[in-house]
């Protein structure tokens, strides 16, 4: 087996991924945990709320989307491209976040995060549909349309978590209508 002396390469770029996805894991456990283990030590009821989840992940989560984005792509760009591709998708969102297109913290990072992910898989998906075999078509964009839809929920987390809109209005109960 042929050894890649870049520094980005498909073992790195995954090994990198499942550290990634190992520090997610464990920050979701501790705050899973940290309630019940208050509560047997000390008998005080406590809830984590979202927002402790949404503060630790956000870093981790776009990382590893990155990360995803990059494996994606290494095999058809190489190691230049690649770490061109992951360095522009990291210099898009630190621009969204001078610019502030949204207003919003958390989408103005992770808009260009997601959109980089949703460009890679698109592409991927045309590669695979290039193949000659149609058994090859479709085995090759039937694993992507998988990643087109964890990209497609984590837009979905993203929008939903931080484009809320609450509002009250009063009715009056003697207009007909």
């Amino acid at each position: 087996m042929k050894q890649s002396k870049d520094l980005v390469n498909s073992s790195n770029l995954m090994l990198a991924a499942v550290l990634t996805m190992l520090l997610l894991a464990a920050l979701i456990t501790v705050g899973m945990l940290t309630p019940l283990i208050v509560r047997l030590t000390t008998g005080v009821e406590m809830a984590m709320t979202p927002e402790y989840f949404n503060d630790r992940s956000a870093l981790p989560t776009a990382a590893l989307v990155i990360l995803l984005t990059m494996y994606l792509l290494y095999g058809y760009f190489g190691a230049k491209r690649t770490l061109f591709v992951g360095g522009l998708t990291v210099a898009m969102s630190i621009a969204f976040v001078f610019l502030s297109p949204f207003g919003n913290l958390p989408l103005d990072v992770s808009v260009p995060i997601v959109s980089m992910g949703l460009v890679a898989t698109f592409y991927k998906i045309y590669m695979s549909l290039q193949r000659d075999s149609n058994m090859m078509k479709l085995r090759g964009v039937s694993a992507h349309v998988i990643h087109l839809g964890i990209i497609l929920i984590l837009i979905g987390i993203v929008a939903s978590s931080n484009m809320k809109v609450d509002g009250s209005a009063v009715v009056s109960m003697d207009s007909a209508g």
